[in-house]
């Protein structure tokens, strides 16, 4: 069997944490790597169902805020990744509202994406089962490839055992 790997589109979502950083660097790198365009996506979570006419005002005003902050992080981190080289009319900045992961997998099949990089938070146990997991959500779901990273204090489970030695954190 011949499998052919194509990257013309990459979709990288942010929420500016430390291992969406890592995936928005991760992401450019692959795009320079296949000469690929790259969508970064933040999802702001939608207002509850009965918020006031005021604070939907606020939260307008706060969006605006966000568009802004969002394309000025985006910039940053091209500055902090000395990612000089990467052609930015290839990088394209997203906001939606939603839920995160409904999000992603909705813009995934739209747009047409062959690859997602995301960070996953790591998170395991009762904190997993609260807060659940976007990455695992997307993983299931999406149309194409999804690359995971994770966060750079990862470790793996103490429940897993027989773990060659080269994988365990040091």
């Amino acid at each position: 069997m011949e499998v052919k790997l194509e990257v013309k589109n990459i979709l990288v979502p942010i929420d500016f944490s430390d291992t969406s950083r890592k995936a928005f660097y991760i992401a450019l790198k692959f795009a320079k790597l296949f000469d690929a365009k790259t969508y970064v996506l933040h999802v702001q979570e939608p207002l509850g169902p009965f918020d006031s006419a005021e604070s939907m005002e606020k939260h307008s005003d706060e969006l605006s805020r966000v568009i802004d902050g969002v394309k000025r992080r985006v910039n940053e981190l091209f500055d902090e990744g000395g990612l000089a080289e990467v052609d930015r009319r290839k990088v394209h900045i997203e906001i939606r509202g939603g839920k995160p992961y409904m999000e992603i997998l909705k813009f995934a099949v739209h747009e047409k994406m062959d690859l997602i990089v995301m960070g996953s938070h790591g998170y395991t146990g009762v904190k997993h089962m609260l807060i659940g997991s976007q990455t695992e959500k997307v993983m299931r779901r999406a149309p194409c490839l999804v690359m995971c990273v994770k966060p750079d204090d990862f470790e793996i489970g103490s429940d897993i055992t027989g773990v060659p030695k080269k994988f365990k954190s040091k």
